[in-house]
């Protein structure tokens, strides 16, 4: 029953994905700290614009609709960034799941920038 009412709730399930994306980038963030690589600021940076953008969800989608779509497309972009560093290092089956969650991503994105636009010309 409650797992229904959170599948309807829209406007959670987005919190959600953001706030996810950006535990996962966080995660890589601290991964590549560990290892010495100087490239964990950017990632830290966008892990915590991600949780940002969760926290003020609803302020910045009245504002701008459009908004979902373009992080959705960011949030693709580094999770094959994750993936091609993994295949990079010789995993195996964790860049396959990043390789796919950034192909999801970018179709949520082309999903959300569509309907956002189409939203933003309608009020305007």
């Amino acid at each position: 029953m409650i797992l229904k009412q959170f599948f309807k709730n829209k406007q959670k399930r987005k919190r959600i994905a953001h706030i996810l994306a950006g535990i996962v980038i966080l995660i890589h963030a601290y991964e590549k700290y560990e290892g010495g690589h100087d490239t964990y600021i950017p990632f830290a940076i966008a892990g915590l614009v991600f949780l940002s953008i969760a926290l003020f969800h609803p302020l910045i989608e009245r504002k701008a609709p459009w908004i979902d779509g373009v992080f959705f497309a960011i949030e693709g972009i580094l999770s094959l960034i994750v993936a091609f560093d993994f295949f990079h290092l010789g995993k195996k089956a964790l860049p396959i799941a990043y390789l796919l969650l950034g192909i999801f991503q970018f179709f949520i994105s082309f999903r959300k920038s569509k309907k956002g636009l189409v939203q933003h010309k309608l009020n305007h």
